[in-house]
């Protein structure tokens, strides 16, 4: 019988009679592999979230700070005045240079974009209960724009909640100037595949046309506090920085500037933990009489902090029991791995020691039984990836981490099935060479 025959043979051999004990061994480690996959995949993006968003310097108490020019006619009327408006942007710049206390300036807003090539989950509203309005004329624009979803935010907002783009960088603050011919724009991580960076836009920003260009992409399932929800997600969104400062304004321009001014002091005031509220009132008295702007309301956000706590400590939860019960789950498939090998063995030993009797070598020997290790971890592999190629959270990192510990686990037994062999052949009183 031919070498290559014989192996075949010795192969099919092996499997004869321990098929359902093998099939069932693959399936086990098939499901372990993706019981880790999965707990890996939710350590890592459990990690992400604490470090993101619920790391312990996003542990604040906050409040809500808007003005109360509540009468429009109030409101048109003051923000018609150049030197109100400049106070206002004076009171902005005072609170950000006082290092009590930061202020987390963020604003949601539609924002037309001219030609516009994404779907409608971009378009602002979408999810929601609005109304969409779909592609339109927008003659400021010269074309046909769409109403897309944007986050307004400054340098303080942006840190606080922990944002970046994918590439781990952020915006140059310091340039950021609406005079500028382009306003640099990060992109939320639905948005690959529709633009790239470098990317130009043209959109309608507060009835003044802006061009933007595309910098980044914000990581997937980026989030921040924004309206009493803990995580409001930033995926679909046109990010756009604001300016250090807006004092300065153009004469000409004081209509958008005016927008602009209200929209940047309607924010969040972020303070350690347990700071008195006092504080905060005094803190931003100091900067109202500096800046000659006191139409403003202090709102406590006490849902933000609880929010925090409760979410924060739910993650936390959960991937500790999660990594329980994986051990468990560990424990008792190596188990029953064992018993399955054990099983086989058994099995196949009565064939090792007739083909050892007959004159085949122990090599030949061990190598068939190195083969139907290899193919056993084949279709372990194989079922790995058909169930891992299923799953919603993919995730490269998981997938590199579980074949790794195939691979240590495949050497672990096919070491030890060699072992077996040569055990089984020394127990007749022969030599393994």
């Amino acid at each position: 019988m031919a070498p290559l025959e014989e192996a075949l043979m010795g192969l099919i051999e092996n499997f004869r009679g321990t098929l359902l004990s093998t099939v069932t061994k693959v399936l086990i480690v098939a499901f372990l592999g993706v019981t880790a996959y999965n707990l890996v995949s939710f350590t890592q993006s459990t990690r992400d979230a604490v470090n993101r968003s619920f790391s312990d310097s996003a542990a604040a108490d906050l409040y809500g700070l808007s003005d109360h020019l509540t009468d429009p006619d109030a409101f048109e009327q003051y923000r018609s005045s150049s030197d109100n408006i400049r106070k206002i942007a004076r009171f902005y710049d005072n609170l950000q240079s006082d290092r009590s206390l930061e202020v987390l300036s963020a604003f949601d807003q539609n924002l037309p974009i001219v030609n516009f090539e994404g779907g409608e989950t971009f378009e602002y509203g979408y999810g929601t209960e609005m109304a969409l309005q779909g592609p339109h004329l927008d003659e400021s624009l010269g074309g046909v724009a769409v109403n897309v979803k944007s986050m307004q935010m400054n340098q303080a907002a942006f840190e606080f909640y922990n944002l970046t783009d994918a590439a781990g960088k952020a915006f140059d603050w310091e340039s950021i100037d609406y005079s500028n011919p382009s306003t640099p724009v990060l992109l939320g991580s639905n948005y690959r595949g529709v633009y790239e960076i470098g990317d130009r836009l043209t959109g309608n920003l507060y009835s003044r046309v802006a061009r933007f260009e595309v910098v980044g992409f914000l990581e997937p399932n980026s989030s921040m506090f924004y309206q009493n929800d803990l995580n409001f997600y930033l995926d679909d969104y046109v990010l756009i920085p604001y300016p250090q400062s807006i004092e300065h304004f153009p004469e000409t321009e004081a209509y958008f500037y005016g927008i602009l001014a209200f929209a940047m002091i309607n924010a969040n005031v972020a303070v350690d933990t347990g700071t008195s509220p006092d504080v905060v009132l005094s803190t931003l008295a100091t900067a109202g009489n500096q800046s000659g702007f006191d139409a403003y309301a202090l709102i406590n956000v006490p849902s933000y902090i609880t929010q925090f706590a409760l979410v924060r400590n739910l993650i936390l939860d959960n991937l500790g029991l999660l990594v329980t019960i994986e051990i468990a789950l560990i424990i008792g498939s190596i188990v029953a791995i064992v018993a399955l090998t054990r099983f086989n063995h058994r099995r196949r030993s009565q064939r090792v020691r007739a083909l050892w009797m007959l004159g085949r070598r122990g090599s030949a020997l061990s190598g068939t039984a190195l083969a139907t290790t290899v193919i056993e971890y084949a279709a372990i592999a194989v079922a790995l990836v058909f169930l891992i190629q299923r799953l919603p959270n993919q995730d490269s990192t998981s997938g590199l981490l579980i074949t790794a510990g195939v691979f240590v686990l495949f050497l672990l037994d096919a070491i030890w099935q060699q072992r077996l062999v040569k055990t089984t052949i020394l127990g007749t009183g022969g030599k393994t060479a």
